[in-house]
């Protein structure tokens, strides 16, 4: 039977780990990243024809939610809502089909190549933060690998998902030029947002690459505080379960 360890530092680390991966999980599935208003072309030939032009470019954007006459879309550009009640407020799943074609489009307009390198480094990054999750309900049991110890491990690679959660947010102001973009937020380019707002969806995945960074430092502290000296009297002491600060 293995020696169980716990200490506040390791379930410090534990939960940041949880909640960054949370955080990143439910912006990617929320339809929040950015929020606009109606575009209503000053060229139309009559106000009737403006009122359906704007409808019709509304209803393009498929992945958009009316809220108080804004629309509310995420990183991906397709996606419907779930059936039943909602989880969280913005809860949106993606077009599968739609987003396999969308990924192997070559054109920037009908969907940014800069968000598709954006959802590729989320997608990863999350792959890599729950793979750490598990690692980290394990740890006061199993602590060390073939190789090094786990904390050491999953510090590694969950600054690399630090790393890559941060270029995916770089990522989503760069496609603020495309057309799709365009049609809602009108005069937006690059890293200018025109005339929308930034969601909290996106805020959101800010935070969750926050935690994530800070899990990635914790794992230092959580490693000392299996070794240090309290730990190792108990366990000469023969304790199968230690509990330390």
């Amino acid at each position: 039977m293995c020696t169980i360890i716990v200490t506040i530092r390791s379930v410090l680390w534990a939960v940041m780990t949880i909640a960054g991966s949370l955080m990143i999980l439910v912006s990617l599935f929320t339809n929040r990243w950015l929020i606009g208003g109606f575009n209503i072309p000053s060229t139309s030939n009559s106000f009737e024809s403006a009122i359906t032009n704007a409808f019709d470019k509304v209803t393009d954007f498929t992945q958009g939610r009316k809220i108080d006459d804004k629309i509310a879309f995420g990183i991906f550009l397709h996606c419907v809502k779930p059936e039943g009640s909602l989880i969280f407020e913005g809860e949106c799943i993606p077009n599968l089909d739609k987003l396999k074609e969308q990924m192997f489009s070559e054109d920037d307009n009908e969907f940014p190549h800069a968000w598709k390198g954006g959802i590729a480094c989320f997608t990863v990054g999350l792959a890599i933060m729950v793979f750490t999750v598990v690692l980290s309900l394990l740890t006061p049991c199993c602590r060390y690998c073939f190789c090094c110890s786990v904390f050491t491990f999953c510090g590694s690679v969950q600054m690399f998902s630090a790393v890559l959660f941060t270029l995916g947010l770089l990522s989503y102001p760069a496609g603020w030029g495309s057309r799709k973009v365009v049609d809602i937020c009108r005069t937006s380019q690059p890293f200018y947002l025109g005339e929308c707002q930034i969601g909290g969806a996106y805020w959101m995945a800010v935070a969750g690459t926050v935690c994530t960074a800070l899990a990635s430092s914790l794992t230092v502290f959580a490693y000392k505080s299996t070794k240090s000296h309290k730990t190792q009297y108990r366990r000469q002491d023969g304790d199968k379960f230690i509990c330390v600060p």
